[in-house]
């Protein structure tokens, strides 16, 4: 290594970014986004294991999250298509995000990307706003951060962030950025066997410390064994009603229209009828990386829901434009009208949706 990227400027960023592999990238940018820390920003990385879209999330000063998905160049690839905007739109409800974030060190996205990037308002970094927020992070220019789309004031309307996956803080390591590129494994830090605290046990004492402890944890016990029952109890009285499913559903398929990402239905529908209605034919159009642009002409209305015991029977009236947009195409438009959808709901741990049809 030439040297330690964070510590003096580099003449040629455009070539280090070139270099970097897909996990390189990730460490880059999360070492260079860590420089701003004692300005009170947080940077953290994601379980690689279900990262669900997003790589690194980022919480500026005042609270505002952004969930970045990095997708790497291939080769002499210079233009990222939509997987890596369709990603970040998923990972921006799956970490409670206000902000998504689509980065590369390519050139530029390719234009079905960026208009889904515009209709879900996802930031892109190509190479030119990675180069911006080296040297940002270089003489911690907070200014050449709204440049490239990080906010510094946090609106009043927005919600705390909530994320529902395990968050790692990020500890600036310029080392390991390209570590991954020359097959180096990371040494992990231990103490040495001779200078490891030494416990020993004390019979009578321990004895004593359980005839003390035994009655507070018993008690303990209880209690919280009373709690998780009463939180059973208004869980139950929680649970979303069979008019909350239905609009809860109409907007997570909307979502897997214009993302090819299903993970969001799952809230609302039975597992059999995704699989056999939904995700074969939103699997057909991925593979062609294609999506269908929805945009609701009008809210949709709930004409009338019939419940009889655990089975509920619900119609809607929706008004949707959809547009098939594909690489190298025109877009089609195939639907631009009202149209009615019934739904059946069936009730067990709570409502789910387990058919769909209409006209």
């Amino acid at each position: 290594m030439e040297h330690e990227p964070l510590f003096e400027p580099d003449s040629d960023i455009t070539r280090r970014l070139e270099k970097l592999d897909g996990e390189g990238l990730e460490l880059y940018v999360a070492d260079l986004l860590s420089m701003f820390r004692p300005l009170g920003w947080k940077v953290y990385v994601t379980k690689r294991s279900r990262d669900m879209g997003g790589d690194l999330v980022l919480d500026n000063p005042d609270g505002i999250r952004y969930v970045i998905q990095a997708k790497h160049r291939q080769d002499d690839e210079k233009v990222i298509g939509l997987s890596a905007v369709q990603q970040a739109v998923a990972a921006k409800a799956a970490y409670g995000a206000h902000h998504s974030i689509a980065m590369s060190n390519a050139v530029d996205f390719s234009e079905p990307a960026k208009r889904l990037a515009a209709y879900n308002k996802t930031i892109l970094w190509t190479k030119h706003e990675l180069q911006k927020l080296y040297f940002a992070s270089i003489y911690r220019d907070e200014k050449l951060l709204q440049e490239i789309g990080l906010e510094l004031g946090k609106p009043a309307s927005l919600p705390k962030p909530q994320s529902t996956f395990e968050l790692v803080p990020h500890i600036p390591s310029p080392e390991s950025v390209f570590a991954s590129q020359l097959g180096q494994q990371a040494e992990q830090k231990t103490l040495p066997l001779e200078v490891r605290p030494r416990f020993t046990s004390d019979a009578p004492k321990s004895k004593s410390r359980f005839l003390f402890w035994a009655p507070a944890f018993l008690v303990a016990l209880l209690a919280a064994i009373a709690i998780f029952g009463l939180k059973r109890v208004w869980v139950a009285s929680e649970q979303p009603s069979p008019e909350d499913v239905v609009i809860g559903y109409d907007r997570a398929y909307r979502h897997a229209l214009n993302t090819n990402d299903t993970s969001q239905l799952f809230e609302y529908a039975a597992q059999e009828l995704i699989s056999a209605r939904v995700q074969p034919w939103i699997d057909r159009r991925a593979r062609r990386g294609c999506i269908l642009f929805t945009v609701e002409k009008e809210p949709m209305r709930v004409l009338g829901i019939d419940v009889r015991g655990d089975v509920a029977t619900a119609t809607v009236r929706k008004s949707w434009k959809q547009t098939l947009v594909c690489p190298g195409q025109q877009d089609q438009v195939k639907t631009d009208g009202p149209f009615e959808m019934r739904y059946v709901l069936k009730k067990s741990d709570g409502w789910k949706i387990v058919e769909s049809g209409g006209n």
